[in-house]
């Protein structure tokens, strides 16, 4: 089993490279957790894998607990376990079992980048400033790691809240606006746009553009 552990504050950086891992396997062979309330999911996986995984397999385990003890786990030399967390102590759990296994340890710190949130907040928020927060993004990171980061703004708003209650006020805030409808429509468009670029119908810079004005615009996502 091959251990990579991204962690830190630097959300952008973490997406970014979570994305490039996540290119190297086939859809079907990724499978996604989130690990706030533990491992147990996480040991369920790798015990029970999908009927539909062809080849290398790839778990990727969001808000992975600083206790987590990987020396515990059972994987095969076929998977690949991608974890993000948070801040880490040093000496955590977490850290010092991901050493003895010697997976990939990669630190990122939040200071030092142009940050996804505000474009996130002001996409669904319906603010205009979305626009020039899209364009700060398309020139640092490209369009693939926008369409990433626009579907964990989806997920942050479907799965449970977050511990931070900072950030529990906020998607609260958010949730208020959308029924589940709107949040099933959202995920079609999105998927929509994924599809248009990658089938070379139009730029990542251009599909983009328009759904951020569709995010903009629309009011009944039926």
């Amino acid at each position: 089993m091959k251990i990579i552990l991204l962690y830190g504050p630097g959300e952008v950086g973490k997406r970014n490279e979570a994305l490039r891992v996540r290119k190297q396997f086939s859809p079907e062979d990724i499978t996604h957790l989130d690990l706030k309330g533990g491992l147990k999911e996480l040991e369920l996986s790798l015990v029970s894998p999908s009927l539909f995984e062809s080849g290398p397999r790839l778990i990727v385990a969001e808000n992975t607990p600083e206790t987590s003890d990987l020396q515990k786990l059972n994987g095969g030399g076929n998977l690949t376990l991608l974890l993000l967390s948070g801040s880490l102590k040093a000496g955590s759990l977490l850290l010092e079992s991901t050493k003895k296994l010697g997976g990939k340890i990669t630190l990122f710190e939040g200071e030092k980048e142009v940050t996804a949130f505000p474009f996130l907040d002001a996409l669904i928020e319906k603010r205009s400033q979305a626009f020039v927060e899209l364009q700060k993004l398309l020139a640092g990171y490209g369009g693939m790691y926008v369409l990433s980061m626009i579907y964990y703004l989806l997920r942050r708003n479907l799965l449970p809240l977050p511990a931070s209650i900072f950030m529990q006020q906020k998607v609260k805030s958010q949730k208020r606006e959308y029924q589940l409808t709107d949040w099933v429509g959202m995920y079609r468009r999105v998927l929509e746009t994924e599809f248009n670029i990658k089938s070379g119908f139009m730029t990542e810079e251009l599909g983009l553009i328009f759904l951020t004005e569709k995010f903009l615009a629309v009011k009944n996502w039926e």
